[in-house]
């Protein structure tokens, strides 16, 4: 018995001296074995738990990030950017600029989007040479802990390179027309009655903490209740750069399954909610978004409001309808008729101005009911609380078990799925 135990031991001495063991780089230095970096970002898709990763893991991880680092300088135009950044902040410096808003707000935002371009193609630049110098100093190290370190750093800032050429290439699939502008976004209750009111009310948190986590500036511009709890319907206007482009992503049908809280027997019960999103148009655009008033039915009601001075005294919310496509707006939070008006204009511009570039029609005149029927009530995504967890988008086939975690506002992934699609969709 205690021979058989020396062997086990020596054996499992052997394992350790083979994991230890020493391998030779190109420069035929020795660097060890467990002098290996861990992916210290948590990100799953970079390393999984117990995973390490060697200089020569992380050599080749950065060789094809400089690869599309490459190609998207080469995209991006580096040195034409810099040339149109120079003459777009000479022209943000006349004195004349703000004569015409509309033509100086389009300047700005221009401007601002170079901006972005060209910081996004410096973070590049700065993270490969970080990672370039990171992984020298690991090769040419004479002591372990601090060659393990370099390592470290070298990986985190491939990691973070990974991530900036990410975003940037999302960005690139964001190049509709109004994909830059913020985001009006509606939600309605479907069938299921009393479920279905608080489903609409989880939409609402969930689109809350999205725009939360994103840093957007976000109002509940109407939130009408329902009889017995949830809501009814609610609309959040969504101010932030690409704040629509994100947000079109859940346009569509939301499903849910779970085991009713207002069912006595806890049965399972469908509930579904539609969500509408439309750009954000600022008063100027009123007035370059033609709707003949011939198309336009406007009617005045009190307002749903909780009261005070003219609310629901007075007709000072406004609902106006499309008639060839029966769309229909409304406008209920400014305290009188004039700006409830305003607003509701704006909306319904813009959501049939969205609508034309959907169906791919060169004028709002030529929308008719039948096109705007071909995209509503698509189901888009099923939350499945019970028997088991799962949210799954059927378009993209984008999923995840940790439902609680969408429901807070992780919708990124959705919308960097859809954001995929559509573009594969469109080719």
């Amino acid at each position: 018995c205690t021979a058989a135990e020396a062997m086990i031991n020596r054996a499992f001495v052997g394992v350790r001296r083979a994991v230890v063991a020493t391998t030779r780089t190109r420069a035929g230095r020795d660097v060890p074995r467990f002098a290996l970096a861990r992916a210290q970002s948590g990100d799953a898709s970079s390393a999984s738990s117990g995973e390490f990763e060697t200089v020569g893991v992380v050599k080749r991880r950065l060789h094809e990030l400089e690869t599309r680092v490459d190609a998207a300088l080469e995209i991006a135009d580096v040195r034409g950017l810099r040339k149109k950044y120079e003459a777009l902040d000479e022209a943000s410096a006349a004195g004349d600029l703000w004569d015409d808003v509309r033509k100086a707000k389009a300047l700005m935002a221009e401007l601002v989007g170079v901006r972005e371009e060209l910081a996004a193609a410096s973070e590049f630049e700065a993270h490969v040479d970080d990672a370039r110098t990171a992984l020298e100093l690991a090769e040419s190290g004479e002591v372990e802990s601090e060659m393990s370190e370099m390592l470290r750093e070298a990986l985190t800032s491939v990691e973070a390179l990974d991530k900036a050429l990410d975003a940037w290439e999302l960005r690139r699939l964001l190049g509709g027309k109004y994909d830059a502008f913020g985001a009006v976004l509606q939600i309605y209750a479907g069938a299921g009655g009393l479920d279905a009111q608080d489903w609409t009310e989880m939409l609402e948190r969930m689109y809350l903490g999205w725009c939360e986590k994103r840093g957007f500036a976000v109002r509940v511009t109407e939130r009408l209740e329902g009889e017995g709890g949830g809501l009814k319907t609610a609309t959040l206007e969504v101010e932030g750069r690409y704040a629509y482009g994100y947000l079109s992503s859940e346009k569509g049908t939301h499903r849910l399954v779970r085991q009713s809280p207002f069912n006595k027997d806890a049965a399972r019960q469908t509930s579904f909610a539609a969500v509408d999103v439309i750009p954000l148009f600022e008063e100027d655009m009123e007035e370059v978004v033609k709707v003949p008033d011939t198309d336009l039915e406007v009617t005045t009601m009190r307002s749903g409001g909780a009261g005070g001075q003219n609310v629901n005294k007075v007709e000072t919310a406004v609902r106006i309808k499309h008639i060839p496509t029966g769309i229909t707006v409304k406008a209920e939070e400014h305290r009188t008729q004039q700006l409830n008006r305003q607003a509701a204009m704006l909306r319904i511009k813009a959501k049939l101005t969205a609508l034309a570039e959907e169906a791919r029609v060169a004028d709002i005149a030529e929308l008719r009911g039948d096109i705007v029927k071909a995209e509503w009530g698509q189901q888009i995504r099923n939350y499945v609380l019970h028997p088991y967890k799962l949210v799954k988008d059927v378009r993209t086939g984008v999923e995840t078990s940790d439902a609680n975690k969408v429901l807070n506002g992780a919708l990124d992934e959705y919308m960097k799925g859809y954001l995929r699609w559509k573009a594969a969709s469109d080719r």
